[in-house]
């Protein structure tokens, strides 16, 4: 009853499950390849410390302060390898650092980018407004120089 008949289905068998395996298993692997390439950045390993945040150098110029909010709104030149020039608001860890700042003082600082947090840090004052000068217009930039005067 189980003759020849049934070793020969059997090795038919046995080929056809090496073969559809060997396929699944080279495809599978080329899914996981494939999505491992398009990844921007490799999966924190656990136990790895996570990268520390990014600090910038920033120059420019104070708009504004909120003191109750802990932030100042900086028109600032252009930040290598963070962003181009514009006006923006940035948080700061302690009110203190507000206190020596006016709007139209000229500053320097580091921007600190920690994940989705963005704050400055060791703002220093490179030049004081001029009480008697009218506000520079917004459109200025700090990295521009001043317009000719004929």
């Amino acid at each position: 009853m189980w003759g020849e008949n049934h070793l020969r289905n059997r090795g038919t068998f046995d080929a056809r499950t090496y073969f559809l395996s060997a396929f699944l298993f080279a495809f599978i692997s080329l899914l996981l390849g494939a999505a491992g390439c398009g990844s921007p950045k490799p999966a924190q390993q656990p136990g790895q410390p996570e990268q520390g945040p990014h600090r910038y150098a920033l120059s420019g110029r104070v708009v504004s302060l909120d003191k109750s909010k802990l932030q100042v709104t900086v028109d600032a030149a252009e930040i290598p390898g963070f962003m181009m020039a514009m006006t923006m608001g940035y948080s700061v860890k302690s009110a203190n650092l507000l206190e020596p700042l006016s709007p139209e003082d000229q500053i320097k600082a580091d921007v600190v980018v920690n994940g989705e947090d963005v704050s400055l840090e060791n703002i220093v004052v490179v030049k004081k407004a001029d009480q008697a000068k009218p506000p520079a217009s917004s459109d200025a930039h700090p990295g521009m120089p001043p317009p000719d005067k004929k």
